[in-house]
């Protein structure tokens, strides 16, 4: 609201033991739900029900001079997504497209609550295995910054059985690259100015992996359902064709080209921005359905590698935004038991 500047209140955290909170909490919200053998769909919907319920997000709402809605959890989430609209800062621009913005119209608590719904931390995956960890693509910085994140569990110890890098034949733009090139440990992904969002994943993971690509590309004269795809060692990169030939591959569409070589009862770590853990973790239980005792979990790297790139309050606005629009398709595809 122009000229209003939001006042957060504060109040404790809750009990950082899971066991107590559905949701569960570290850091804030942990993004994981072990699905059980029947009643999946109960599970999200409950899951969907906590974290709509945080008072931190209702804390942000209250604050940005919206009321609280009653009804049940899908008239709620309904309502809070049509609320955040005013969030909407990219207008279908890119996100990087952002104008920038201080905090001088929201209070220092903006951080606070997106910290208690896990959104500015880093917290380690709370398994030791999982038969597939998932990277998703996205701006050449964070792409860069997931990849990095997940070899360095994995150098940590932790056990990955396969590795599928999900993204897509975006083309990144020159400013997109030189903030790469401005950060020296990882200006080598770019030094032969990739491309696409494939191009930089593929480089990435070589880097990281320290193993050499073989890659198969399927041109289409619709950019749109173009796809590409490389084996890494042991990772698979794969750019996803759009479901919709009349736009380019999202989220869901990278998950799908992979959903299918999930088993029934595999475990999925999904590794992406700790900013977007909520959308994308929503999206993930879309895509990888409820109806089989899975573990999905999403975890975060460190907010503070991006140094500031949209990590900013917008930021911070826009992606719960985000988080409401997936939180919403999921209640809405639930209700329809809508699973592709």
């Amino acid at each position: 609201m122009p000229g209003h500047r939001a006042t957060y209140g504060r109040a404790d955290l809750q009990t950082s033991d899971p066991a107590l909170n559905h949701a569960g909490y570290g850091s804030g919200v942990r993004y994981r739900l072990q699905l059980p053998q029947e009643n999946g769909a109960e599970a999200v919907r409950d899951f969907i029900a906590d974290w709509t319920e945080q008072p931190a997000l209702r804390r942000i709402v209250e604050a940005e001079g919206g009321r609280w809605p009653e009804g049940s959890i899908e008239q709620q989430v309904e309502a809070l997504h049509d609320f955040s609209a005013r969030w909407d800062f990219r207008g279908g621009a890119e996100r990087l497209e952002i104008e920038p913005a201080s905090l001088k119209d929201h209070d220092d608590s903006l951080l606070t609550e997106a910290a208690d719904l896990g959104m500015t931390a880093a917290d380690p995956p709370a398994g030791n295995h999982y038969d597939h960890a998932l990277v998703l693509g996205g701006t050449a910085l964070a792409s860069i910054y997931r990849l990095r994140r997940l070899y360095e569990l994995r150098d940590g110890g932790l056990d990955v059985g396969r590795v599928a890098v999900l993204t897509a034949l975006r083309e990144v733009g020159e400013s997109e690259l030189q903030i790469v090139r401005e950060r020296p440990e990882i200006s080598a992904v770019v030094e032969r100015s990739p491309r696409t969002e494939f191009d930089v994943m593929v480089r990435a993971t070589e880097m990281f992996s320290q193993s050499s690509s073989t890659v198969e590309r399927t041109p289409n004269q619709n950019p749109n359902l173009e796809s590409a795809q490389a084996q890494i060692g042991d990772a698979v990169v794969l750019a996803a064709p759009s479901a919709d030939p009349e736009r380019r591959a999202n989220s869901r569409d990278n998950y799908d080209v992979y959903a299918n070589q999930i088993g029934p009862a595999d475990s999925a770590l999904v590794v992406t921005s700790s900013i977007y853990l909520p959308y994308q973790f929503f999206v993930a239980l879309q895509a990888l359905g409820w109806e089989q005792p899975r573990t999905i979990e999403a975890v975060g790297f460190p907010p503070e590698w991006m140094q500031g790139v949209l990590t900013g309050p917008q930021n911070i606005l826009q992606e719960i935004r985000s988080a409401l629009f997936g939180a919403r398709n999921t209640l809405r595809a639930l209700k329809s038991n809508d699973i592709r």
